[in-house]
């Protein structure tokens, strides 16, 4: 008796696990998605948009198409941005069961350069997906290189005066001209661009700052106007702090 209840229950175990082993689950593995029965789902026809190259300070705009693959309404409940991008939400706030619909999305190079890969996220109702990766992608190029990029002035003293060099060379352009140099703070002059007579060629720029008669936080540019096509403001970012007390020594060398 025994021995036949041993043979039962082996046969009942290898049963299972015949079916177990033959179930969609298992046979799709770990990484199968669930599957909602009802429901909206959001189904973009792209959601890499590969803009090839632009230049600095270009913007461009690109829709993507979705549809609502599902059985309910489609709520699109926010866009989250990471990137040099403004999203719009939809034009209707419910996209019902087989419609379309768009989100536009504008997407500013500013200051970036090379290669870029940027991101937004899009949160729904979609109880499968309820967030999609959205992404740009392309080189950013650029007419002309500021050198360095931005003036950082870490500590200055209250009356003291800072003078910087700038250099602003030709990268994607053979010759351009530069006119209007500007500031939009009290303290920051700027010098009348000076040709650098070199095999690179371009420009320079004295940048002074100061003097200041009380302590402030810095958060300043220097505009200069340009004939070049991409880029025809250039803005450089001036930034640091006043403060009215002298910057500690630094340690005596160990000996």
């Amino acid at each position: 008796m025994m021995s036949m209840l041993r043979k039962l229950s082996s046969g009942v175990a290898t049963a299972a696990l015949l079916l177990l082993a033959l179930s969609p689950a298992a046979s799709a593995g770990t990484s199968a998605r669930p599957q909602a029965s009802s429901g909206p789902r959001l189904t973009f026809d792209e959601q890499t948009f590969d803009f090839d190259k632009m230049y600095q300070e270009d913007t461009l705009t690109h829709e993507f198409k979705f549809r609502n693959t599902g059985n309910a309404p489609l709520i699109i409940e926010k866009i989250i941005i990471t990137c040099g991008c403004a999203a719009a939400l939809p034009p209707q706030r419910e996209t019902a069961p087989g419609a379309t619909s768009t989100i536009k999305v504008t997407f500013r190079a500013g200051r970036m350069r090379d290669k870029v890969t940027k991101h937004l996220y899009v949160d729904s109702n979609d109880p499968v997906e309820p967030r999609v990766t959205l992404t740009f992608t392309g080189v950013i190029k650029r007419e002309v290189d500021i050198i360095p990029s931005g003036v950082f002035l870490a500590s200055v003293k209250v009356g003291e005066t800072i003078e910087r060099d700038l250099l602003i060379r030709p990268v994607d352009v053979k010759t351009f001209h530069l006119s209007d140099v500007t500031t939009d703070h009290q303290a920051v002059h700027a010098s009348d661009p000076e040709p650098i007579n070199d095999k690179l060629g371009g420009y320079r720029l004295k940048v002074r700052f100061g003097p200041v008669a009380k302590p402030e936080r810095i958060n300043a540019h220097v505009f200069v106007r340009t004939d070049l096509e991409h880029a025809k403001l250039l803005r450089i970012p001036i930034y640091g702090k006043v403060t009215d007390q002298q910057p500690p020594a630094p340690p005596p060398p160990a000996r």
